[in-house]
């Protein structure tokens, strides 16, 4: 299961690094990649906790900011 929760936050990064101030809330991730949506939000937890993405806001409103992109 671990691969599959990196493989989804792999893409929510990539995603991420692609918008406008690397950031989007949490409905727009899931609506624009084709994970489910429970691997979509163990990424975007994988990624806080790797401290390489914040949270901001509430509910489906909530934006994920990536803190810093590697290119």
């Amino acid at each position: 299961m671990n691969y599959y929760i990196g493989e989804a936050a792999g893409k929510v990064y990539e995603f991420l690094a692609d918008q406008k101030n690397n950031e989007a809330t949490i409905s727009k991730i899931q609506k624009e990649l084709d994970i489910n949506e429970n691997f979509v939000n163990m990424g975007i937890g994988w990624l806080s906790h790797e401290g390489k993405a914040d949270l901001s806001g509430k509910g489906l409103r909530t934006k994920v900011r990536l803190t810093s992109v590697v290119e």
